[in-house]
């Protein structure tokens, strides 16, 4: 009897000790941004997998894995010094923040320290868009806002979720480019 409840223990152990592991493994589908202001009927919707980005209706925003045709993709440009999506959202960041201006991919960024935390606000220039490509990065979060973009215009996107592009989970989670705790 002891030696049956013994071997209960040490797999209750393992499941649920092993549980917390496979999560943190799970590589995460994309990320919802929902517009603010004029915008809030809107999301940008970010699939990691398919590298599509699109805007949506905020009540109906998820992230697809399949391919729609209102769908646009997006070039990851990073590499080890920076984190870079270029095409329809424009975001560069070194990978050592905090730095104070860069220029990599076309673009020529500058940032500022925001009170209070661990946020910069990041702003662009960039040879293939009339605006300026703004978002705010969160050393620990990732990008929580998007401020301006060529799919957002100047139109203002927060996070839905804890964690967006390019949070602190890049380094845990092995293979996996872009991950964190975003809308799985």
């Amino acid at each position: 009897m002891q030696r049956g409840a013994s071997l209960v223990a040490v797999v209750i152990v393992l499941v649920f000790g092993l549980l917390p592991v496979v999560h943190s493994a799970e590589q995460v589908r994309g990320y919802i941004y929902d517009g603010t202001g004029k915008a809030s009927s809107l999301s940008i919707v970010i699939d990691v997998i398919t590298h599509d980005v699109e805007i949506q209706g905020t009540a109906r925003a998820r992230i697809n894995t399949s391919r729609s045709e209102m769908t646009s993709a997006y070039e990851d440009c990073g590499n080890d010094a920076f984190y870079c999506l270029t095409g329809l959202l424009e975001i560069v960041i070194p990978k050592a923040m905090p730095m104070k201006q860069w220029k990599y991919h076309g673009l020529s960024c500058r940032s500022v320290a925001q009170p209070g935390g661990d946020a910069y606000r990041i702003t662009c220039r960039s040879p293939k868009y009339r605006g300026r490509p703004t978002y705010t990065y969160s050393l620990s979060r990732g990008v929580v806002s998007i401020e301006s973009s060529p799919i957002g215009g100047t139109y203002e996107y927060k996070l839905r979720g804890k964690n967006g592009l390019f949070s602190s989970e890049i380094g845990r989670l092995k293979g996996a480019r872009i991950t964190g705790d975003g809308a799985n």
